[in-house]
C-alpha cells in the first residue's frame, strides 16, 4: 500500500514509508520509466523492514502511482518531488540509493541538502546523461522531432514501448549537470557498477568517483554486471555495499 504526498507545487506524490527504529534512514531514486514497484527498491525496502530501518520509496511525478502526465514533466519536477519527500516524510538523517537516472537525481539532492545526507550509494549510475543523448546519441531526425514536436521515441531494451524523450527533459537535465560544475562531493559514495552494463557504462560512476573527496568513497565494479543489477547474487551485494556505507556512517559521526 502507497501513501500521498501533496507537494508545494500541487503535485500528488506516491511513496511507500516504514518507521523503523534506526538513527539513519534510507530513500530509493528509481531510474528514468521506473518506478517503487520494481525489484531493487522492493528489495532493499524489504530489508529494511525486516532489520527495523526507516526507509523510504516513492515515484516522480508522471511515473508509477503519482500524478501529471509524463511527457508534461521532467528533472526540474523530479528534483522538487525528490526533495519534498527528503523534507516531509523521513525523521532520520539520510543514506540516498540511486538506481540509473536515480543516482543522478540522488547526488543532486545530496548537494543541495548536505546537512540531512549521511551518504549516497548509486547503482548503475546515469548522471548527465541528456547531455550524452543529445551530443552522440540521437540522430539528426529525432533531434528535429525533439525541435519541432517537442519530443521523440527512441528504442529501450527494457520497453517494447520505447522511450519518450522530451524537449524539456532535454533542458532541465542540462541545467541540473553534475559532473560538470565545481561541486565535489563531501559526503561518502558507494558506487556500483557492472563491467557488462550496455546502457550506462561503468566509466560513468568512474567520473563521479573522481568528484568525490571523501576518503570513505568507494567504486565498486561487478564483474559480468550488466544495468539492472537485480538477480539474488546482485541484490545481496547491494545490500552488503549500503550495511558498509551504514557502518562507515555510524563509525564517522558517532
Amino acid at each position: 500500500m502507497h501513501k500521498t504526498l501533496l507537494t508545494s507545487h500541487n503535485r500528488k506524490i506516491a511513496y511507500q514509508y516504514n518507521k523503523g527504529e534506526s538513527k539513519i534512514g534510507f530513500i530509493f531514486f528509481s531510474g528514468f520509466c521506473s518506478d517503487m514497484t520494481g525489484t531493487k527498491a522492493q528489495y532493499i525496502f524489504k530489508w529494511c523492514k525486516k532489520n527495523k530501518y526507516e526507509c523510504t520509496l516513492f515515484d516522480y511525478s508522471g511515473h508509477g502511482k503519482s500524478s501529471e502526465k509524463f511527457i508534461n514533466t521532467s528533472f526540474k519536477e523530479w528534483i522538487e518531488d525528490a526533495a519534498e519527500v527528503l523534507n516531509k516524510v523521513p525523521t532520520k538523517p539520510q543514506i540516498l540509493i540511486g538506481s540509473s537516472m536515480g543516482g543522478w537525481i540522488a547526488l543532486k539532492i545530496g548537494l543541495m541538502n548536505p546537512l540531512k545526507i549521511k551518504g549516497v550509494v548509486t547503482i548503475a549510475a546515469a548522471p548527465d546523461f541528456t547531455k550524452k543523448l543529445w551530443q552522440k546519441e540521437l540522430n539528426q531526425e529525432q533531434k528535429n522531432e525533439i525541435k519541432t514536436m517537442g519530443y521523440t521515441n527512441i528504442p529501450s531494451e527494457f520497453d517494447p514501448n520505447g522511450y519518450i524523450i522530451t524537449k524539456k527533459i532535454i533542458k532541465e537535465g542540462n541545467k541540473n549537470l553534475i559532473l560538470t560544475t565545481k561541486n565535489m562531493f563531501s559526503f561518502p559514495l558507494k558506487l556500483i557498477h557492472g563491467d557488462q552494463d550496455k546502457a550506462v557504462s561503468w566509466k560513468e560512476s568512474l567520473k563521479i568517483f573522481n568528484k568525490s573527496n571523501n576518503a570513505l568513497s568507494e567504486l565498486i565494479i561487478l564483474k559480468n554486471g550488466d544495468h539492472r543489477l537485480s538477480d539474488k547474487k546482485q541484490l545481496n551485494k547491494i545490500i552488503s555495499v549500503i550495511q558498509s556505507l551504514l557502518e562507515d556512517c555510524n563509525v564517522s559521526h558517532s
